[in-house]
């Protein structure tokens, strides 16, 4: 990594210019925010991803939203491609070899594979702590590691390693130490990738409750149907809510659009406190909001099952009129 024409995410912010062509190296979440950042600039981008898929843990609808918005953007996406070497040429170019004998070429080159954390300096074999090969440490529910009265939290522990994230788990960490009881409820955690436009999600996936043959169905809402959406001119971007068809409890929100990350506290909130689609039927939300989706996302469901279909028996779930 010389800094100039090759460099990492952590020495972008030294770059004097933007360029006109770009590879990255890597489809994960800093990958794609720099390529979707760079793209929206007006640069030519072509990401280099060694796995077949990219965003594991999205939504695939939503990371297919995401791929094909940026392929309009101009993105180029190499996947399956694993990356052989990197030189500079004679004309202070990048070139990029591939195992699959392909040459790709640009001005600049930004590797962006993983990120490898601090814990080879915190001697922690004294302390009879190990990590594994990328310097993660491994805990339990209450961020103990294998020494019960050392706790571990945030980055060094791994996925999802946000700031979000590793606030509450510091916090979890603590009530455990002291012996305070408490109620967090990690399993609807939500994430924010802050791709352009931006990608939240919170609760299950389509292919996790599919996995566990949990039975759901999809309300949706296009930004370009809102009045909000208009107005901001956004041609792209969804919210959708999956949702159990009897009983209509609310089972994950997933957004791709523009304040994606602000709009799934809504969501989240209502799958917290066991919420159905009926809360977003029947709520008043200003106009014109992005916020709106959730109504017409609700309604959207609520179609797509029919009242005669859902369960009105439970006093958490009121009938549907």
């Amino acid at each position: 990594v010389d800094g100039k024409a090759i460099l990492d995410s952590d020495q972008i912010e030294g770059m004097d210019r933007m360029h006109r062509e770009a590879i990255i190296v890597g489809a994960g979440v800093i990958g794609l925010e720099y390529a979707s950042m760079a793209a929206a600039l007006g640069t030519r981008v072509t990401v280099i991803e060694q796995r077949d898929t990219i965003l594991d843990f999205v939504d695939r609808e939503i990371v297919d939203a995401l791929v094909f918005y940026l392929r309009q953007s101009g993105v180029t996406f190499r996947l399956g491609e694993t990356l052989v070497s990197v030189r500079l040429e004679g004309d202070g170019r990048v070139l990029a070899c591939l195992e699959s004998g392909k040459e790709v070429r640009s001005e600049v080159l930004l590797y962006t594979v993983g990120r490898q954390t601090n814990a080879d300096l915190l001697n922690l074999p004294a302390a009879g702590v190990s990590a594994d090969a990328r310097g993660r440490i491994q805990v339990n529910e209450h961020y103990q590691t294998s020494v019960p009265h050392i706790y571990a939290a945030g980055d060094v522990i791994g996925f999802p390693a946000l700031a979000s994230t590793s606030m509450d788990q510091g916090r979890i960490a603590s009530h455990h130490m002291f012996g305070v009881r408490d109620t967090s409820r990690p399993a609807a955690l939500p994430y924010g990738i802050y791709t352009v436009p931006e990608i939240s999600v919170v609760g299950q996936n389509e292919e996790e409750l599919t996995k566990a043959k949990t039975p759901y169905e999809v309300g949706r809402a296009r930004y370009e149907e809102l009045a909000k959406g208009q107005m901001l001119g956004a041609e792209t971007g969804v919210l959708k809510i999956l949702f159990d068809p009897k009983t209509l409890r609310v089972l994950g929100v997933h957004i791709f659009g523009d304040q994606a990350s602000e709009l799934i506290h809504i969501g989240q909130a209502v799958l917290l406190l066991g919420g159905t689609l009926e809360y977003f039927r029947d709520t008043v939300l200003n106009y014109p909001t992005l916020a709106e989706a959730y109504k017409v996302a609700a309604l959207d469901g609520l179609n797509r099952v029919g009242v005669s279909q859902v369960e009105t028996s439970s006093p958490a779930n009121p009938a549907v009129s």
